[in-house]
């Protein structure tokens, strides 16, 4: 689960961080990074460090539903302007996917042979 979502990770912050979507997951990614859960590695690929991600995400939920319930608009500010970029080794990987396109639409040629009605 854990690798679906730091691949997932970099779907959404490939259509941009100037959207809610893309900054939402910056700030998650930046913050698991930054606990250890996810790390860089030398070559530039990312992992999930399985001693610490669980630890990690259960940090970053108990700061941003603390943020929520005292309607900290301030440090919800803050956290997203310190967190809700992308950093160099992000945008490096970011860089290895520009030819890539960034969504796809599926073509199901063969749905589109099968006669009508069956």
């Amino acid at each position: 689960m854990y690798t679906t979502f730091l691949a997932s990770c970099f779907r959404s912050i490939r259509f941009g961080i100037n959207e809610a979507h893309g900054r939402g997951v910056a700030v998650q990614l930046n913050y698991l990074l930054d606990q250890g859960g996810f790390s860089v590695r030398p070559d530039g690929t990312f992992a999930v460090n399985g001693d610490k991600i669980k630890a990690g995400v259960t940090a970053l939920t108990r700061d941003i539903m603390t943020i929520q319930a005292d309607g900290d608009y301030l440090r919800a500010r803050a956290l997203g302007e310190r967190l809700g970029v992308i950093r160099p080794p992000v945008q490096a990987a970011l860089d290895k996917l520009n030819d890539v396109p960034v969504d796809i639409e599926p073509r199901f040629v063969t749905a589109d042979q099968l006669p009508v009605g069956r």
